[in-house]
């Protein structure tokens, strides 16, 4: 009876784990839509976008809670701290960030505003993988002592065992089920993924190289994406994107911007042009308030020397001259606020040794476990000192978000172009971007 009531227990710890890590994606989900409803409400004033998830919600609290008694009935003491860490974050962005901006309290500009409410949401999101990683961990160590209870109950009694080893085995089986189901979803989105990252082709007179660093595996692929492609012998197109959300929504998004924006720019010479015209088909496209997209588009000259480009709200981008650093500010908002936003075009020069590094916000906004962001004044410092092939600068900034973050966790996207100067293809024939590791 002894290894009886041992077994039990750890069936009983397996499916309290199980239910804790439910309830922690529960109160995600439940973050998210409240920013979702605030962020709508923000954009259009309409109520209707309050109806269901307005701030606070009692249910983030309770799931919470849920999991902290998990959590003390497990003995996992230590973790209850990133519980409390989350619920704490999560009443300081009601409280600070959301019931102002539905109130109108925007005193501090709602820039400031919405630049508070991430630091707050990137807390949020650093203790639940953290919170994940402590719980996955629980649940490999039941396993192990499940295992070890099983083979110690050989000894007392071979029906037990075959009992047991029955329930064991289906307990396998199911869990087996559940990770394939995960499993292939990420593998369709790391399959879009990586027609997106890498579809592009290398620009005329240059030297071109891309990198991506995924988030932790709980946090599916998100909707970065790097595009560029000739339009002749000496001119080209950049994109680089990063649409709202993870998994196979954003990468569909990210899809349809590569589509959508190739077929505009066919169609025009002028980036803010078909920036405007695709912010107005995305709205038309997708009715989630919560669904937007940050982007840069550049036309490049090779022969003029010069990159035309519109920015919806893409803060990292730079160009190196010399020792000096240029940052490209951008020239519209943010995609899928509202169909009058407008975007302008502003015109670069580019000269032979230039650098131009797009990167999206996993890079700027690489945290360290004290809080710290890495900021664009050291990215722009890592540009300045760092080396001039693109390859080894991509991996160099990779590698710097990983050491000062402890490891990514938001995905990052960046491209690196240097001017060479050389026409060194024939027309129409480039090399597919390289990607660095």
């Amino acid at each position: 009876m002894i290894g009886v009531r041992q077994l039990d227990a750890a069936s009983s710890a397996q499916i309290r784990l199980a239910a804790a890590s439910t309830d922690l994606e529960q109160a995600l989900q439940i973050q998210f839509a409240e920013e979702n409803a605030v962020r709508g409400y923000v954009v259009t004033h309409d109520d209707s976008y309050l109806a269901a998830d307005r701030p606070p919600d009692p249910d983030f609290d309770d799931a919470l809670a849920k999991i902290a008694s998990a959590l003390r009935a497990q003995g996992l003491l230590r973790s209850l701290a990133l519980v409390e860490d989350m619920r704490d974050a999560h009443r300081r962005w009601e409280q600070q960030v959301a019931l102002p901006l539905i109130a109108g309290r925007e005193s501090a500009g709602l820039r400031a505003m919405q630049s508070a409410g991430k630091l707050l949401t990137d807390e949020i999101g650093g203790d639940a993988a953290r919170l994940r990683q402590d719980l996955r961990a629980a649940r490999d160590d039941v396993q192990v002592a499940l295992r070890r209870r099983i083979n110690a109950t050989v000894a007392i009694s071979a029906g037990f065992v075959t009992l047991f080893a029955i329930v064991a085995l289906a307990y396998a089986v199911a869990q087996a089920q559940a990770i394939a189901r995960l499993e292939r979803e990420r593998t369709l989105v790391d399959a879009l993924q990586r027609t997106l990252r890498v579809g592009g082709r290398r620009l005329p007179r240059t030297q071109m190289a891309t990198a991506y660093a995924s988030a932790t595996r709980e946090t599916l692929i998100g909707g970065d994406l790097l595009d560029a492609w000739s339009t002749g012998r000496d001119a080209g197109w950049l994109l680089i994107a990063d649409a709202s959300g993870k998994g196979i929504g954003a990468a569909r998004h990210a899809a349809f911007a590569q589509y959508a924006i190739r077929a505009l720019a066919a169609e025009s010479t002028d980036p803010a042009d078909v920036v405007t015209r695709f912010n107005r088909l995305f709205l038309d496209t997708f009715d989630d308030p919560g669904d937007f997209m940050v982007l840069f588009l550049g036309a490049f000259d090779a022969t003029a020397g010069i990159l035309r480009y519109a920015s919806a709200g893409h803060a990292t981008a730079f160009v190196r001259r010399g020792d000096a650093v240029e940052v490209l500010q951008p020239t519209g908002p943010i995609v899928g606020l509202g169909r009058d936003e407008t975007y302008g075009t502003a015109t670069v020069p580019l000269a032979t040794g230039d650098v131009l590094l797009l990167a999206t916000d996993g890079l700027s906004e690489a945290r360290s476990p004290e809080g710290e962001l890495l900021g664009e004044d050291r990215v722009a410092a890592l540009l300045r000192e760092g080396p001039l092939d693109p390859s080894a600068l991509c991996g160099l900034l990779v590698a710097t978000a990983e050491t000062f973050s402890g490891g990514v966790q938001d995905d990052l996207a960046i491209v690196a172009l240097r001017l060479t100067g050389e026409r060194d293809e024939p027309e129409g024939a480039f090399d597919a971007l390289e990607e660095a590791t």
